[in-house]
């Protein structure tokens, strides 16, 4: 029975990862729209190249390695989305801050 085991573990896995591809396709189309390619060029461009090889090993029945770079296109995805996130956020602040800083100048030229 154990060596049956063995034997299962060292085939891997014998289903294409379908859902998974679909799932990473997805999470690199949402790092995409929150501004990936204009925030983190470099992360969002591995994670499709990954998914590239991932569905070139897919196509060469090496599901694992598949699973492997799949996993780590969604990391860098996901990576770009917040890097993304991070930036808008940063650029509403400096904009806050800006409107602040006229607000106060206004307010001090009506004063005197």
């Amino acid at each position: 029975m154990i060596a049956g085991m063995a034997l299962i573990t060292a085939c891997g896995s014998t289903n294409p990862p379908t859902q998974q591809l679909t799932e990473t396709r997805m999470v690199i189309e949402q790092a995409e729209q929150s501004g990936a390619q204009d925030h983190a060029p470099l992360q969002i461009r591995d994670a499709k190249i990954k998914l590239q090889q991932a569905r070139e090993a897919v196509d060469d029945n090496e599901f694992d390695k598949a699973i492997r770079l799949l996993e780590h296109a969604r990391v860098d995805a996901e990576l770009a989305q917040v890097k993304a996130q991070s930036a808008k956020s940063q650029n509403a602040a400096s904009e806050l801050r800006e409107s602040i800083r006229v607000l106060k100048e206004e307010l001090e030229r009506k004063n005197n």
